[in-house]
């Protein structure tokens, strides 16, 4: 009963907390950031998130590195940076395995780049759709998202050296 009580504390926090990304952030960036948040997509995708993915990578985003599950937090969205990077979160396996169908994972994979990595969107990102997740998520990375995405991390540092 107790951690129950906690649980439920904890996700109110969470649910009704202004990131601290955006406490931190003062452009007009942080405003639409704080409006989408509110929207109801935002907290649907929130719920998705808490229901599916948190599990494995923590309330916080700060995953299990040493179980192959990066942190998200200020690195996610560096992907969208990198040619292949965009199919790459489309196509790993805890996305194109959720139980969820392909509009509510869009969003989510949206809610996930903006609440753990605003400051790498590149300035024309455009959000994930239900078709375009349907797509990718036939072509799973099953035994290939960690060589991947050593790859992009790779093509991520060099582009960072140039």
């Amino acid at each position: 009963m107790r951690w129950a009580k906690l649980t439920m504390i904890a996700v109110f926090l969470t649910v009704t907390g202004m990131p601290s990304w955006a406490q931190e952030k003062q452009s007009s960036e942080a405003v639409n950031y704080n409006e989408y948040f509110a929207t109801k997509t935002a907290r649907k995708a929130k719920q998705n998130w808490m229901l599916n993915c948190q599990g494995c990578h923590a309330i916080d985003g700060s995953g299990r590195p040493e179980k192959g599950l990066p942190d998200l937090n200020r690195s996610v969205a560096n992907f969208l940076n990198v040619e292949g990077g965009r199919e790459y979160l489309s196509r790993v396996p805890g996305v194109t395995n959720a139980s969820l169908d392909d509009a509510d994972l869009a969003e989510v994979i949206n809610w996930v780049l903006i609440k753990f990595d605003p400051e790498h969107l590149p300035k024309d990102f455009t959000h994930y759709t239900a078709a375009e997740v349907a797509g990718l998520r036939g072509k799973p990375l099953a035994t290939q998202a960690e060589a991947t995405r050593n790859i992009l991390l790779a093509k991520l540092a060099k582009k960072e050296r140039q």
